[in-house]
């Protein structure tokens, strides 16, 4: 695939995202991030709008395995 394609299923990821709660926006991370990843690789630059989507995904990951925890 190249930057472009990949850039582009990105974007698709993130509106998708956007619409989703639950496990459904997890796994949807988790293809948000591989392409952002391929489009790393692939010497392309990733925008800052799906970067910062990406960081707030692991965030939200994380407070939802805190709220897990016994006390």
């Amino acid at each position: 695939m190249t930057v472009a394609k990949d850039l582009e299923n990105a974007e698709e990821i993130a509106r998708r995202i956007a619409h989703t709660t639950g496990a459904q926006r997890f796994e949807l991370h988790d293809d948000l991030h591989r392409s952002l990843s391929r489009i790393r690789l692939n010497g392309g630059e990733v925008p800052a709008k799906l970067h910062r989507l990406d960081l707030d995904l692991v965030d939200e990951a994380l407070e939802v395995s805190f709220d897990n925890m016994p006390v």
